[in-house]
This record gives structure tokens, sequence and C-alpha cells, in this order.
């Protein structure tokens, strides 16, 4: 929801609309009339919540994502991807290397891998899924 230009008493009253959770549960602990304008608000809220902010880790973060030795290919890759996701940059270029890298040294899925030329990430997620 965006509320450009409108009065600071509406955005404050919309505000708890867009609210879910332990935000919402947040803002009903307010005590009435304690906030002065939204730019108050605002800052409460986030200074509030700023810690509890998930940080991106760096792309290069993902090389330290392994399988482990009793894990399945399709757990390690649903992992991998979920680290994927939290990356700062979803750069192809160190996606592949990197999941390809974690995948268990002594897989035989590993060595057929070794047989095949380079693939994008999808090329790889695809001939993973078959």
């Amino acid at each position: 929801m965006t509320l450009h230009g409108f009065p600071g008493e509406v955005v404050c009253r919309t505000f708890p609309l867009t609210l879910r959770g332990l935000s919402r549960t947040w803002f009903g602990s307010l005590a009435p009339g304690s906030i002065e304008n939204f730019k108050e608000l605002a800052h409460l809220f986030l200074t509030h919540f700023r810690v509890s902010r998930r940080r991106r880790c760096p792309t290069a973060f993902l090389l330290t994502t392994k399988q482990r030795e009793q894990e399945n290919l399709k757990t390690y890759l649903a992992r991998f991807n979920t680290e994927r996701m939290t990356a700062e940059d979803q750069e192809e270029n160190i996606n592949l290397p990197a999941l390809l890298g974690g995948v268990w040294p002594r897989s035989t899925f590993r060595a057929e891998l070794a047989k095949r030329i380079s693939m994008t990430l999808r090329e790889f997620m695809d001939q993973a899924d078959n």
C-alpha cells in the first residue's frame, strides 16, 4: 500500500492495516495517543524491528554450502536453493559452481556430472529432477 501525499493522520490510521503477526501485536501494545505523528511511528517501528531484520549473505557464502554425508540429493538441492535465496545477488557464474562443489564427493551423481559439459543452473536442476 502506497500513500503518498496523504495527511499524516490518514497514513497513521491505515498503517495498522499493513501489519501482520508480531508487528501487529507490537502496534496493538502501543498506548493510545502516545504517537504524535507518522514520522514518530515510523521511527519507533524501525527501531523496534531493526534487530530482527534478516541480513543477506554474500553470494560467495554459497561456496560453503555442502551436501551432508547422509543427505540425499533432493534435500541438498532444496537446502542449497533456500541458501541461494538469502544471498545478495543471484549470480549464475557463482551459483552453479557452488552447487556442484557442494555435491557429496563420493556421489555417483557427481561422477556423472563430471562427464557432462557445462550447463546453466536451471539445466542442472532439471537434470537432477530426472
